[in-house]
């Protein structure tokens, strides 16, 4: 099935390749007493994912009440996809941290990623009312609340993220694919064209553009802009279930993935 999603989802995952190997193998031993090493902390994030995830796993254990490195530990799980134990470290910090921004966005966004909206509204909407100029989390709530089907409210998230950021591809994008999950695609169309022809616009820009032009009946152009970033079989296998979802209106709900 073709999946539909935000240009923040997507940008929240990372290679299937990041697995908890590097955080078991940093967690079978317990490590001897020690004073935070700074420079090592500061060195790490030249590393990549794993390294990272087990750099963290290690830090976690040995100071599990240091907000820097539950909130890192964390960061990095939601950074190489393990989202569930992201989520379930970031709730375990946020017992002792209830207030902390960094761990209620990280907690927010991985629930999120699971498709668990409801769990995240309300440590993303404490951190938007705390922080008024912090559009990442408004978009975030906009995911959030288009995942429950409540268009009209992501839409306005969306609308005040860009308010506070106008030239964000990824916001817009958002925007656009709200329109899609309501079943609008005509008003998706020029929302998705403005966010495509930006400098710093994601691939699911185009994407999504090519998903409202097939529900409008423009299969040719939709498929020719999938061209873009997909191989050629797969463009046209995607354009042909959209195809399918036109002729056949009782899959419209298959949309959401």
């Amino acid at each position: 099935m073709l999946r539909f999603t935000s240009a923040l989802l997507a940008a929240a995952a990372l290679a299937a390749c990041a697995t908890s190997n590097g955080e078991d193998a940093a967690s079978t031993e317990a490590p001897a007493a020690r004073s935070v090493d700074r420079e090592a902390r500061e060195r790490i994030v030249q590393q990549d994912m794993l390294t990272q995830m087990a750099f963290w796993a290690g830090e976690y254990q040995s100071f599990p009440n240091d907000l820097e490195a539950a909130q890192s530990f964390a960061e990095a799980l939601r950074r190489g996809a393990r989202f569930d134990r992201a989520a379930q470290i970031a709730g375990e910090a946020l017992a002792r941290f209830p207030n902390d921004s960094g761990l209620l966005t990280t907690y927010g966004l991985a629930q999120i990623a699971q498709r668990r909206p409801q769990e995240a509204l309300r440590p993303l909407a404490m951190v938007a009312a705390a922080d008024a100029e912090n559009w990442r989390v408004r978009s975030a709530l906009g995911a959030a609340l288009d995942q429950l089907g409540r268009y009209d409210e992501a839409r306005q998230a969306y609308r005040e993220a860009l308010a506070l950021s106008p030239s964000e591809a990824g916001v817009m994008t958002n925007l656009g694919v709200s329109h899609i999950l309501a079943g609008e695609p005509g008003e998706a169309e020029p929302i998705l064209r403005q966010a495509a022809a930006l400098p710093n616009a994601p691939p699911q820009a185009r994407q999504n553009l090519a998903i409202a032009l097939a529900l409008t009946g423009r299969f040719q152009e939709a498929e020719q802009l999938q061209r873009v970033d997909l191989p050629p079989a797969q463009a046209a296998a995607n354009v042909a279930y959209l195809r399918g979802l036109l002729s056949d209106p009782r899959r419209w709900n298959d949309i959401g993935g």
